[in-house]
């Protein structure tokens, strides 16, 4: 007899079945019953002649705009609702399907972004001059690859190229282009990003179209060069580029200097620098000269100058003896003056303090108080003028001119 399941065990055995066998698939046909019931999930049937199977993901991850009966691919992983074992494919990645619907895909996303400023030609980015790396994002098999590489190393050797292969269209090449720019944002050597592949149909040029590569385009921190295809492609991601190149091998022209036109601009400077060096140098030798005169006779005015003050010198040294006397007799007598206004001044001073003392001690409040004055206080120390500040059975206290005593109010007068 076969184990029996319950209910649960038998949907999870057939998810686990799905996700083994069936890990991802791409299906191909038309929208129907598109729907948001839940504002973040997206709901659609994709149907064919005889079929049709339940699709849904989530509103931020399906950014391409969906209407019933449109051709589309479906790349996504197959399994079954756990509580209605309800089957289904979870959306991976949508692409547009014929031409008219890509279009429409192509002129809407065209018109979203623009409106908030993503071709904006301030925005846009100078390229290095000389980039010491380059990032390089196309398909390993395509013929943008060697093209580019063999353009970068012709016309600048000195450059680094920093390779990321990916699908350029197919299921998943969105995925892994946005992964590349995501990547090569993070590197800080990075100079600029090359994103390139070869011509082909609006529907090859899908990934190039996609909203998700488009913001990640934006979003770099590194300068992006778009190369498409032909002249006449022309996708999204060139018009979010900071540079939009006609072809792949443009792309590589546009993002390095060509080595041989350098070497000639290095050769016409340095002639011209030679030529000019030449003029300045005999401008210079005829400067020097009039200058090497003119310091000579500067050189013989000084000479002269200074033999007229060693004379002038000599003369004073010889009379320096007589005129150090007279200073000195002139110094003695200033201090004999001195010394006597010092003495004068000293013995004022003291006769104008004893005075000062003097009168001070005699205007002193305790020098009146020994004359048989006295004063009276409250008990908070302030000074009694009149029998009417005071309360009987106040306490009081009485200065003397020798010491003090408390006493009680027992009659006012």
């Amino acid at each position: 007899m076969s184990k029996v399941l319950t209910v649960s065990q038998f949907v999870e055995s057939i998810r686990g079945l799905l996700r083994e066998t069936l890990p991802i698939v791409t299906v191909q046909g038309e929208v129907s019953g598109f729907r948001t019931p839940k504002g973040n999930l997206v709901y659609f049937e994709l149907k064919d002649e005889t079929s049709r199977v339940l699709c849904f993901g989530l509103t931020y991850e399906v950014k391409t705009q969906l209407t019933d009966g449109m051709e589309i691919r479906v790349t996504g992983r197959p399994s079954l609702f756990k509580q209605s074992g309800g089957f289904h494919l979870r959306v991976v990645e949508i692409e547009l399907v014929g031409e008219g619907a890509l279009k429409q895909a192509f002129e809407a996303t065209k018109q979203r972004l623009a409106a908030e400023g993503l071709f904006r030609p301030e925005r846009k980015r100078p390229l290095p001059q000389f980039p010491a790396t380059i990032g390089l994002i196309t398909s390993p098999d395509a013929a943008a690859y060697t093209d580019v590489l063999r353009i970068l190393r012709n016309r600048w050797p000195l450059v680094s190229v920093k390779f990321a292969g990916v699908s350029v269209q197919g299921a998943g090449a969105v995925r892994q282009i946005v992964k590349a720019l995501d990547h090569f944002s993070s590197y800080l050597e990075i100079d600029v990003i090359i994103l390139t592949r070869g011509g082909g149909s609006l529907e090859d040029l899908q990934a190039f179209n996609d909203e998700a590569v488009a913001r990640a385009v934006f979003a770099s921190r590194h300068p992006v060069v778009v190369g498409v295809g032909h002249e006449r492609d022309v996708t999204i991601a060139d018009l979010v580029a900071d540079v939009r190149a006609s072809t792949p091998s443009n792309a590589a022209e546009r993002v390095v200097p060509d080595r041989a036109e350098i070497l000639h601009r290095l050769d016409v400077i340095s002639g011209r620098l030679a030529g000019r060096l030449a003029s300045v140098i005999e401008g210079e030798r005829y400067e020097l000269n009039e200058v090497w005169q003119r310091l000579r006779s500067a050189l013989d005015r000084q000479t002269g100058n200074v033999r007229l003050g060693m004379q002038r010198f000599v003369g004073a040294l010889i009379a320096f003896p007589q005129r150090l006397d007279h200073a000195m007799t002139r110094c003695a007598h200033a201090a004999s003056r001195l010394e006597q206004a010092m003495a004068y001044r000293r013995k004022d001073g003291w006769q104008r303090w004893a005075s000062l003392r003097s009168l001070l001690h005699s205007l002193s409040p305790l020098a009146i108080l020994k004359r048989g004055y006295s004063i009276t206080m409250h008990d908070d120390v302030k000074i009694v003028r009149r029998s009417s500040e005071l309360s009987l059975g106040e306490s009081i206290r009485t200065r003397f001119g020798e010491g003090e005593a408390l006493s009680d109010v027992r009659k006012l007068a």
